[in-house]
């Protein structure tokens, strides 16, 4: 399944009972927005960067911060959910409020969240809310609780709109040693005087807001005023869908994409105008773009690679994009202690495990030794992920933080495949090696299937569509995702 028949799939299941109420993007719509961002992007080639696999595009440098989530080792704490703002856009649940959690996980000491912090080896922490300064001691408690331990080995960075910010808060928020302060300017207006009474104070004052379509000449006019206060950095957000603001999104005929997150087509399109009006007018800010697919990808992939360790076998291997593989050959008994002894030889006593006499689990790496034509071939890839409980199909592994805390990794299964042809497990062995572009799949396929017969052509479809799922599972995707 490709990423635009996996992202309908995922459309279809975040908004479930209300799908039919989104304005969905037709495939006419689709084509010309296509165009227009072609025509924008190539008007940006030469002033902008690209970083993360192409899926990150900016001017200038990213602030530390990014660089860290990009990289897969950032936490965001949430430390509260209320909130002073209520803007139309909010994600998230601001109804009652929630003690502090990430990742779903209750910590509601700041030495509990300390531990797993270690334990996951992060690099960053941002704290969100609701707004966070509403909570201001607490965020001082764990904010002195992390520089505590981590001294200068750790950034960390606050969400706020700005509403509660003065300069005694700013400066006790620096003496706790926070590295950089976001704020959401779209909240108040666009008003730049809280942002204005940071910089001095904070090292990194960065303003970060999404990207809404009706604001966009009001932002535009912001750059310069960013730029000569002493603004670090812009990040840019495009607008996406949860069920605490779907309403309010629909309400404004905005453009859905059937994409993982439900993004706003309009919401993308504003974003690169800015950036296009940023080098236009040589402004020289730092701006970012920060898009659904690059939270979809980098992100996910962060929390699959900081997890997939703790619960994945030793003849498993975490793929590029951070799932777990197994892979499983099955063939005659003689044949699997000759691959056994070859493996021997050549130093490989590990990575491997001898299930029954005809069966073998091993590493990818160590496909190159075997004829897979001898074989069956199965291969299941699973998703790790932090839960609370675990079905039969599933395992899971209790990690402990502390006395009081304990978490539980999952092993998720998510795809399974067997029966291979003998073409299609030479594709396999380049896709895991990263040896074969997505495109070239059906090419190699078509080139080993006789497809006088109409169960030919089933077959070989089948094979394309898993092997086309199986390159998402190894390798993450690159640049902007299709429109349609």
């Amino acid at each position: 399944m490709g990423e635009t028949g996996r992202g309908m799939k995922a459309a279809k299941s975040e908004s479930n009972w209300i799908y039919s109420d989104f304005k969905w993007v037709s495939e006419k719509k689709a084509r010309l927005a296509s165009k227009s961002r072609e025509r924008l992007l190539r008007s940006l080639s030469g002033g902008v960067r690209y970083s993360f696999l192409q899926n990150k595009l900016h001017i200038g440098k990213l602030s530390p911060g990014c660089l860290i989530c990009g990289r897969g080792y950032w936490s965001c704490m949430f430390i509260n959910r209320l909130c002073t703002a209520n803007c139309f856009y909010c994600p998230r649940d601001r109804r009652k409020e929630q003690p502090p959690r990430a990742e779903k996980i209750i910590f509601d000491r700041p030495k509990d969240y300390v531990a797993y912090l270690e334990k996951f080896n992060f690099k960053g922490v941002g704290f969100s809310g609701g707004e966070g300064l509403l909570v201001f001691e607490k965020l001082l408690t764990y904010v002195n609780a992390i520089r505590d331990k981590f001294k200068n080995n750790i950034y960390i960075w606050i969400y706020t709109n700005g509403d509660l910010v003065n300069k005694d808060k700013l400066r006790e928020l620096k003496k706790s040693g926070l590295d950089e302060i976001r704020f959401d300017i779209s909240a108040r207006g666009y008003s730049l005087d809280r942002v204005a009474e940071a910089v001095g104070i904070i090292k990194t004052v960065t303003v970060e807001i999404p990207c809404i379509p009706e604001d966009y000449e009001i932002l535009k006019k912001c750059l310069m005023q960013m730029k000569k206060i002493g603004v670090s950095h812009l990040n840019i957000h495009q607008l996406y869908t949860t069920k605490y603001n779907y309403r309010n999104l629909i309400k404004r005929n905005y453009t859905f994409l059937r994409q993982e997150l439900i993004p706003v087509l309009e919401s993308e399109m504003s974003a690169l105008k800015l950036v296009r009006d940023a080098l236009n007018s040589r402004v020289n800010l730092p701006i970012n773009y920060c898009s659904a697919a690059y939270k979809v990808r980098l992100q996910s992939k962060g929390r699959r690679h900081r997890f997939g360790p703790f619960v994945k076998d030793e003849f498993e291997d975490l793929t590029d994009s951070g799932y777990i593989r197994s892979i499983l050959i099955k063939g005659p008994i003689e044949k699997i202690k000759r691959i056994i002894k070859i493996l021997r030889i050549n130093n490989h006593r590990e990575g491997y495990l001898s299930v029954k006499d005809n069966q073998i689990l091993l590493s990818a790496k160590l496909l190159k030794y075997i004829n897979l034509d001898d074989f069956d071939l199965n291969i299941e890839y699973f998703q790790p992920r932090i839960g609370e409980s675990i079905n039969a199909r599933e395992k899971g592994k209790g990690i402990t933080l502390s006395s009081r805390k304990k978490i539980l990794i999952i092993k998720k299964p998510i795809f399974r495949w067997e029966g291979f042809s003998s073409a299609a497990k030479k594709i396999f062995q380049k896709l895991s090696a990263g040896n074969i572009r997505l495109e070239n799949i059906p090419k190699c396929l078509f080139r080993n299937y006789n497809l006088d017969r109409k169960e030919s052509i089933k077959g070989m479809r089948r094979e394309i569509e898993s092997l086309m799922t199986i390159e998402k599972l190894e390798h993450l995707e690159k640049g902007f995702p299709e429109i349609y």
